[in-house]
């Protein structure tokens, strides 16, 4: 988490440390390729999803996610999740309204024979001193506040330790489908490969600031100490004396080309294009960068199937919490389904528009097929296209007749 935040320095210092008897020498630099890698993964939050609601009115629904400001904490969440491989939504309540917190491994403890279900978890609000660290602990039944020590503190309202939702109010987020256990191990290649890129730019301009200038001799004279060099000073040498400046044997082009390659395999292992990291790319046809998508876009796929049943377990949870605190608020038996934003190929709107147009002029695609392909997500059927090509008819048919 420190390296995604850009606190990376004392990790570098304390690798150039193994190697160097005096580290605070070197200035330290770091390009945060861990945080761009994430952040291009985790892409289904890009864009606001659509959630639609069934046995609840459509404005009392995106209230109730706006107030838990549901788009902003689930993007963060899908990124720590993808850094972290496992975290938690805790679903909460604060006198009033709902709320929606993530909450990450250096917090979570966790008993969990089923990963997707676990029996009890605490969470660990650390403070500035020790003793003042305090624990949430959940089970399915109790709920307990304990102090720094583990011993259980009273709880105003809740005496007798009491979980009144009967679950754990807990969603867990796994970065890819757990088989038996909670935390998922990975993503140790993307920290060494930040490891090593920031201590080659450490070392780059080591030599930028050592060997980018040449290094003054002479022969011949006396003393050398108090000689001053500078283009708009006079040498006087002896006879037969000789000054120059020898050429150092900088590797600052190896250093460079190093880390360019490390930057591009870590980002093709990562099904990301290599060429993220390029800054003067010169343009690229529509199909190349196609292709370039291609890895990300299959990856993206597990990730919808993953994130749509976190969404769907977090209205179960949602719903549970609220109706406990201000009952009848949420109909026991009101749903709500998810259609993420789809990723667009890099084109542009007209190139977009204009290849449709061709597809439907010459008969191989039908406005249908317009409307799924603009959103497979959201109208996985022809049928369900089709009754939203109808709706969208009859609503301009009308429109019409009253202007």
């Amino acid at each position: 988490m420190r390296f995604y935040a850009d606190q990376q320095s004392d990790a570098t210092l304390a690798l150039i440390a193994q190697k160097w008897s005096r580290p605070e020498t070197f200035r330290v630099f770091q390009v945060n390729i861990v945080k761009k890698i994430v952040n291009k993964r985790a892409n289904l939050y890009r864009l606001q999803p659509r959630r639609t609601f069934d046995g609840l009115d459509q404005e009392a629904g995106d209230a109730l996610y706006r107030a838990i400001n549901a788009d902003v904490i689930l993007k963060r969440a899908s990124r720590l999740t993808k850094l972290l491989k496992t975290c938690a939504l805790q679903v909460g309540w604060n006198g009033t309204r709902a709320t929606l917190a993530v909450a990450t491994p250096n917090v979570l403890d966790v008993m969990a024979p089923d990963p997707e279900n676990p029996e009890r978890v605490v969470v660990t609000h650390r403070a500035a001193r020790a003793a003042d660290t305090t624990y949430s602990d959940w089970t399915r039944t109790s709920f307990f506040r304990r102090d720094y020590r583990g011993v259980p503190v009273y709880v105003e309202g809740n005496p007798g330790s009491v979980n009144p939702y009967g679950i754990v109010p807990f969603v867990p987020l796994f970065d890819r489908y757990p088989d038996d256990a909670f935390w998922l191990p990975g993503g140790d290649d993307l920290i060494e490969a930040q490891e090593a890129v920031n201590v080659a730019l450490s070392n780059l301009w080591r030599s930028v600031e050592m060997q980018a200038h040449g290094q003054p001799w002479a022969s011949g004279l006396g003393s050398t100490d108090d000689m001053r060099v500078g283009p708009e000073r006079v040498i006087a040498l002896p006879e037969n004396g000789k000054f120059g400046f020898a050429a150092p044997n900088s590797p600052i082009a190896d250093i460079l080309a190093a880390i360019e390659f490390l930057m591009r395999q870590t980002a093709g292992a990562n099904d990301v294009s290599a060429d993220v990291f390029d800054l003067d790319r010169s343009s690229e046809s529509g199909a190349a960068k196609h292709v370039e998508q291609i890895d990300l876009k299959e990856a993206r796929l597990d990730d919808v199937a993953l994130w749509r049943s976190y969404e769907a377990r977090l209205w179960d949870v949602l719903k549970v919490v609220v109706n406990t605190n201000a009952p009848g608020t949420i109909p026991a038996h009101a749903t709500m389904s998810v259609d993420f934003a789809e990723l667009q190929d890099p084109i542009s709107e007209t190139e977009r528009l204009t290849n449709a147009r061709a597809r439907v002029d010459m008969g191989v695609w039908s406005p249908a097929d317009v409307l799924r392909s603009e959103n497979p997500d959201g109208f996985p059927t022809r049928e369900d296209a089709m009754r939203e090509l109808r709706s969208r008819k009859a609503e301009t048919a009308e429109l019409l007749q009253t202007v």
